[in-house]
């Protein structure tokens, strides 16, 4: 049994020293053009997932989910987000190339996060990803939430602010 411990214990220091030696020799891409590997893209969403979950606070929305209000909220999501993250019909083309990992397409995949997990995420950014944190000076609550709703409400936007949302002609 003591000799079992020992191997086990033998084995995951080989691991870790192995994973070290990788990454100290230069063995790990760092170029933001490759496609990240299933492992890395898996590890990292747990990892995100977990944290944001931990660290978000559980925030109650202060405004609704009017026409108006989401229709705000995607004003400012083109004005400030769609550059990365994309837009109707179009895919932002330096967010899926040009960033390691690589960047959520809303349009195409909205996220499945909670409005509090979200408004968490804007506030405090996602270190090693480019998303950079959006601070009260930089955008007010009542923005940062316009934002969040719309992007909640992507899947099930009201008929006139869905209309709004395809016309990429409008700012």
């Amino acid at each position: 049994m003591r000799r079992f411990l020992l191997d086990i214990v033998v084995g995951l220091l080989g691991l870790v020293l192995a994973a070290f030696l990788t990454a100290r020799l230069g063995f790990f891409s760092v170029c933001a053009t490759e496609e990240p590997p299933a492992w890395e893209v898996r590890l990292a969403r747990m990892s995100l997932d977990a944290s944001v979950a931990r660290s978000a606070q559980r925030l109650r929305s202060p405004i609704g989910s009017s026409d108006a209000e989401l229709l705000a909220g995607m004003k400012l999501y083109r004005n400030n987000c769609s550059g990365c993250h994309g837009d109707a019909g179009r895919p932002s083309r330096w967010g899926t190339q040009g960033f390691y990992p690589r960047v959520p397409q809303f349009a195409q995949s909205p996220p499945q996060k909670p409005d509090w997990q979200l408004l968490w995420i804007v506030r405090h950014g996602i270190r090693y990803s480019g998303m950079g944190a959006w601070r009260e000076e930089m955008l007010s609550d009542k923005d940062a939430w316009e934002v969040v709703t719309f992007l909640s409400r992507l899947n099930t936007l009201p008929a006139a602010v869905e209309t709004a949302w395809h016309d990429n002609h409008q700012s």
